[in-house]
């Protein structure tokens, strides 16, 4: 009996480290700073980026704010930094609904995450 448990034993310790040695490696965490729902027209949004540099994987993004007409009023791209946060305050100047559009690379693909603010007059 003490060998039949050993062997299975020996088998789910075997089938064990056969299922970590074939996990996929974890997504890169490019964070984002959601901003604002709300605003007053004339303040401002933050948007920032920065990377866990624990996580491994793709440090680029591309961010992008469109304005109530659809036009696209800022837009940065490049490499999410590992120290500290990046950010940039972006006015916005007339009522209505702003989209933020964040990317992100995981696995060769990009990926996107939205976000809108509303401008209302104060």
């Amino acid at each position: 009996m003490k060998r039949l448990v050993a062997t299975v034993a020996a088998v789910a310790i075997t089938a064990l480290g056969a299922v970590f040695a074939v996990a996929p490696p974890a997504l890169a965490q490019v964070l984002v700073n959601q901003p604002a729902s709300h605003v007053c027209v004339g303040k401002t949004i933050t948007v920032g980026v920065w990377y866990q540099q624990f996580s491994g994987g793709s440090r680029a993004y591309r961010v992008a704010v469109y304005g109530p007409t659809g036009r696209q009023i800022f837009a940065r791209s490049g490499q999410a930094p590992t120290k500290a946060w990046k950010f940039w305050h972006v006015r916005l100047r007339y009522a209505g609904r702003y989209r933020t559009v964040y990317q992100y690379r995981a696995h060769g693909e990009w990926h996107k995450y939205r976000v809108l603010t509303r401008a209302r007059s104060c």
